[in-house]
């Protein structure tokens, strides 16, 4: 299976994030917890979670800024939803997560972020031959959405929801 043909399935939900997209989510803030990470990711979180540390189970409060970039497969919408749950804590999160308007876990989660920015082009994910087949989006969840705006400025077109 080539990498582009592995990107439409879930055989593998690690793509781990450039770092020219890790420096936009760092001029935010310094990213302080990182639930989905792994060995190769280059976030630089002061804390970073495995998928066997499960960060769906823990809770993200009290960590700063958080970073999700989630396994793609059919447990992308656990992770949204908790993106969503935690937000309603109080918790700081930026999700880049594949642009799939059309399925139900970004209709019920990811468009109840307070901004969403459709990225311009595709993203080539670390360690991957060629850019992702598909188009991406960022969440932020949060009350400085002028911070997320001003990181990501000319990226995308960004999206409020009313």
């Amino acid at each position: 299976m080539s990498i582009n043909s592995s990107m439409f399935s879930s055989a593998s939900g690690d793509w781990c994030t450039p770092i020219e997209i890790v420096s936009l989510v760092h001029s935010i803030d310094p990213i302080g917890l990182d639930p989905c990470s792994n060995e190769h990711s280059l976030v630089g979180a002061k804390t970073s979670w495995t998928i066997k540390d499960d960060g769906l189970t823990k809770r993200w409060a009290g960590n700063g800024l958080v970073y999700v970039n989630p396994p793609y497969g059919r447990e992308i919408e656990k992770w949204v939803q908790k993106c969503c749950l935690e937000a309603l804590t109080g918790v700081e999160i930026v999700a880049l997560l594949p642009a799939r308007v059309d399925t139900r876990w970004f209709q019920s989660f990811a468009r109840n972020a307070e901004e969403v920015l459709f990225y311009r082009g595709r993203i080539r994910f670390l360690g991957a031959p060629n850019s992702a087949p598909f188009p991406s989006v960022f969440c932020y969840w949060g009350k400085r959405p002028e911070q997320f705006r001003k990181a990501f400025e000319g990226k995308g077109i960004v999206a409020k929801w009313t």
